[in-house]
């Protein structure tokens, strides 16, 4: 009867596990899209837990079986993942606001494409920006990041051990602050460029009233941001990279928040 017992809660330990595991990877860049078949992102999930499952010690309290503990712990697993898994997709976040910005400076804001991996239409700048950004991701071992961050969360928040405080969401608003402030900063090139085509065509269009300045300015405003983007893109790595570097940082204070409250 021990045996089983200790069978059956393992059993939930390993569930437990799983919840938060699947809630994380779901905001893979990648990973986490609609494109991706559903049995690969759960068998995914299954692996990652499975091997998690030797590091990962707690015990779950004696009256954990009724309804309401089971919910809470339940409830706990996915307010810790859907934290980290926040901060995760605000990365690629930052990217799309980057590339819609562009799309609409440069001309493009009626063009758009199909996202396989989201599964609605995108700017065509946000599109390339957010393949190219998918690259960097994994070229920089974004998704070990990933993997530290959730072997980790286990360590500092065992289940029950979630907290909601105020540091916790002063944090998530200064995550949500960042994916703005690095949009910005990618589109920050495209942006400046555009803003100068677009003042020196007005000045010209003052000094010749006879030349049509709204057809004259469109396809010289797409070529100036075309060329600035692909000038810009060293620049444009530069800042996703950091981004992403500096993500552990955000990520480990966001982990002692949850488990401390």
């Amino acid at each position: 009867m021990l045996q089983w017992d200790m069978a059956i809660q393992q059993v939930w330990q390993f569930v437990v596990v799983l919840v938060r595991t699947a809630v994380i990877l779901s905001a893979l860049p990648l990973l986490g899209g609609q494109s991706v078949p559903s049995r690969i992102k759960i068998g995914m999930a299954v692996i990652i837990a499975i091997l998690l499952m030797p590091i990962v010690t707690f015990t779950l309290p004696p009256d954990w079986l009724e309804p309401g503990n089971l919910v809470i712990v339940l409830g706990a697993e996915l307010l810790v993942g859907l934290v980290l898994g926040l901060a995760l997709r605000l990365l690629m976040t930052a990217v799309e606001l980057a590339g819609s910005v562009m799309g609409f400076q440069v001309g493009f804001a009626m063009a758009g494409v199909l996202d396989p991996v989201t599964q609605v239409e995108t700017p065509v700048f946000g599109q390339l920006l957010t393949i190219l950004a998918t690259l960097l991701y994994f070229q920089v071992d974004g998704h070990h990041l990933v993997l530290l961050a959730l072997g980790s969360s286990f360590l500092l928040i065992p289940p029950f051990g979630a907290h909601l405080s105020a540091p916790l969401l002063s944090d998530v608003t200064e995550v949500i602050q960042r994916t703005y402030d690095t949009g910005m900063k990618l589109a920050f090139p495209v942006m400046g460029a555009t803003f100068l085509v677009h003042f020196i065509m007005g000045i010209l269009g003052r000094l010749v009233p006879q030349m049509n300045v709204m057809l004259t300015s469109f396809p010289i405003t797409i070529a100036v941001g075309l060329l600035v983007l692909g000038l810009g893109l060293p620049f444009i790595a530069l800042v996703f990279q950091d981004s992403i570097v500096g993500m552990e940082t955000v990520l480990w204070d966001l982990l002692q928040e949850l488990g401390h409250g």
